[in-house]
C-alpha cells in the first residue's frame, strides 16, 4: 500500500492558545508565529508544525482539529500540486 505524504498547503500560523504539552505539542508561545504544513496521506489529513526555526527539519504532528484549536493561519500558500489539480 502506497502511503505518500502530500503537502496541501504551507504557511505561517499564529499561536492563539498555548498547548503546553497537550496533544504532544510543546514549545509554542502565545502570539508567536510558526511555520506549518497541512498534509495528507493514506490515512487522512494532518498538520505539521515547526516549533523552532533553529531546527528547520523538526516538526510535530497533530490533527487538523487540534491545529485549529491552538493556531490561526496568517499566511497560507497552496502547494504547487494542489493548484495544478484545480486547473
Amino acid at each position: 500500500m502506497n502511503r505518500t505524504n502530500i503537502i496541501i498547503e504551507s504557511g505561517l500560523a499564529r499561536c492563539v492558545t498555548e498547548p503546553r504539552g497537550s496533544h504532544r505539542l510543546e514549545g509554542y508561545g502565545l502570539g508567536q508565529s510558526y511555520r506549518f504544513d497541512r498534509c495528507e496521506d493514506g490515512k487522512g489529513r494532518y498538520c505539521r508544525v515547526y516549533p523552532d526555526g533553529n531546527f528547520p527539519d523538526y516538526y510535530e504532528i497533530c490533527s487538523e482539529v487540534v491545529f485549529a484549536g491552538y493556531f490561526e493561519p496568517v499566511e497560507v500558500q497552496e502547494a504547487e500540486s494542489e493548484r495544478a489539480n484545480k486547473l
